[in-house]
């Protein structure tokens, strides 16, 4: 699901998820650099009304729905881009393939062919992803326009 917010309510958004405990009006102003508590006040209302985060008791704000955008995973109270994952897929297979190579050259090429067969696949898959996504979104500004 797409996460769609102006880029400071993302990032208020993202702060409060990465801090399971809660986060106060001050702790987002100061650590956000934004210019007033005020200003942080507007993201968390536009947040709140949105229902993704909530207010507890003690006047702190936790995230009630998470939704983030399709390039990121949360892990560990992290939020990382999907690309990590390839980048570290990547290198490992990298190393292993050299590892292998210094062994036995055939299972080194076999090794080789497939992992490009999967990088094929994911990057196949993705641009599919991407483009079904970007399609759904043209149709509907073009409802919208129609109406």
């Amino acid at each position: 699901m797409q996460l769609d917010l102006r880029q400071s309510t993302k990032k208020v958004y993202y702060y409060i998820l990465t801090n399971r405990n809660g986060v106060t009006l001050k702790q987002i102003q100061e650590d956000l650099g934004f210019s007033s508590v005020s200003a942080a006040r507007y993201h968390v209302n536009k947040l709140k009304s949105a229902g993704l985060i909530q207010e507890t008791y003690d006047g702190k704000y936790v995230v009630k729905k998470v939704i983030l955008d399709d390039d990121y995973v949360l892990l560990f109270n992290y939020v990382l881009p999907k690309s990590v994952f390839f980048a570290s897929f990547f290198l490992t297979s990298f190393i292993l393939s050299l590892y292998l190579t210094r062994l036995d050259s055939l299972g080194a090429e076999v090794f080789s062919l497939i992992i490009v067969f999967i990088a094929g696949i994911i990057f196949v898959m993705d641009t599919i992803k991407r483009y079904t996504r970007f399609l759904n979104e043209m149709r509907g500004k073009i409802n919208l326009e129609e109406e």
